[in-house]
């Protein structure tokens, strides 16, 4: 989405969260960073064009993509509560190599894309000012909002953003401290 000047854009991601997140930080380093972001995309029940990301960095020494996966199943794991199965798909993002599709799946149900990932390419460890050849680093993004829809059973994620408070009102109680 482009401004009328032809020389804005909304953000269609949040990796820029990167470089901006290790200009004063040296490795060891983990953080996550949230955003909202705007793409030209097709709504249906799973995608919209405005949804909110969580962007993630890991670098240290050693790191590897079996790490990746461990944080993926463990992160699955902990938000829905219950064993759960994942799977990589190869796929190209440009600022990581090799770049990841994670997808997840629980109690023997349908595979479902969960997160973009993959090791920090060497060259823009580089650019960050951190030496490629003794450290090394995983980062993902993940939509929040499909997120929401897995784990409280949201049907549709046009709902999120129609303005019926009578859905809104149904999460009242997890807000008061009730048990999803």
């Amino acid at each position: 989405f482009w401004f009328e000047d032809g020389k804005h854009l909304l953000r269609t991601h949040t990796s820029g969260l990167q470089i901006r997140g290790m200009k004063d930080r040296t490795p060891p380093v983990k953080f996550i960073g949230p955003g909202g972001v705007f793409r030209c995309e097709r709504t249906d029940q799973w995608h919209d064009f405005a949804f909110f990301q969580l962007e993630g960095l890991l670098i240290d020494k050693g790191v590897s993509v079996a790490h990746l996966l461990y944080f993926a199943k463990t992160l699955f794991q902990e938000l829905f509560r219950t064993e759960v199965e994942i799977r990589t798909r190869p796929s190209y993002f440009p600022f990581v190599e090799p770049g990841l599709e994670i997808d997840m799946r629980r109690d023997g149900g349908k595979w479902v894309e969960m997160l973009g990932s993959g090791m920090i390419h060497p060259n823009v460890l580089k650019h960050m000012g951190v030496d490629p050849d003794v450290y090394s680093g995983f980062a993902f993004g993940i939509g929040l909002d499909r997120l929401l829809l897995m784990r409280y059973g949201v049907e549709d994620i046009r709902h999120l953003r129609s303005g019926d408070l009578r859905f809104v009102k149904q999460f009242a109680s997890y807000r008061s401290g009730g048990e999803p």
